[in-house]
């Protein structure tokens, strides 16, 4: 007897909690903020909607199905009834044909003003602008830091445009290989002050470099 009154108990309990939670004036939606963005979004939830009936799994893919958009995460506080929407945009590295690339090699369409100063990628498809800029991750600070271009050939050579004390220098890299090596042979050239004017350095063959 006292069982079955406790499973009674029990289920009143939990019809009384579904309905407070889904359909009774309590725990409704008081507020949406959407953090981490200054973009104007529409979150599709409304005030007044029951807090129960917003999925934050559901609303985070929503968000994360915008290309810019990395992550998200979406929580509900049942006391105050505030729905908060944290985004994590990516962030552009690289630019290719108006469409930015971050570090992983995600391209995205740029939903704001594009940034300053980021570097230029000539490529012939999206494909090898992603390759290129794979590349130019790999590479130490002290040169991303002077690109301007990095240009993907058909035949997979890349080539650097660089910008250094005012002056512009392109480096013919060639292929993704010995960049250890390559990278030392560059600085040891531009080292030299002989070659203080020099425009072309080529060390697409790292041990029989040319410089021009």
């Amino acid at each position: 007897m006292k069982r079955r009154i406790a499973l009674l108990v029990s289920a009143v309990l939990i019809i009384a909690a579904a309905y407070i939670l889904g359909w009774s004036s309590f725990f409704t939606v008081s507020s949406v903020e959407i953090q981490g963005s200054t973009t104007q979004l529409d979150s599709g939830i409304t005030k007044g909607e029951k807090l129960a009936r917003v999925e934050p799994r559901a609303v985070a893919a929503k968000f994360e199905n915008l290309d810019w958009v990395l992550s998200a995460s979406v929580s509900r506080n049942w006391f105050n009834g505030k729905v908060v929407i944290d985004l994590v945009e990516r962030t552009p590295i690289a630019i290719y044909k108006k469409k930015a690339f971050d570090v992983n090699g995600k391209s995205f369409r740029f939903h704001s003003a594009i940034p300053a100063k980021l570097v230029q990628i000539q490529a012939p498809d999206t494909a090898a602008a992603s390759r290129a800029v794979s590349f130019f991750t790999e590479l130490p600070d002290d040169l991303k830091s002077k690109l301007t271009v990095v240009k993907f050939q058909s035949g997979g050579a890349f080539i650097l445009n660089i910008k250094k004390s005012g002056k512009k220098l392109e480096i013919r890299w060639g292929s993704n290989g010995e960049n250890a090596l390559k990278l030392k042979v560059y600085k040891a050239l531009i080292a030299l002050p002989e070659n203080a004017h020099i425009k072309h350095i080529d060390v697409s063959a790292p041990h029989a470099p040319i410089v021009k």
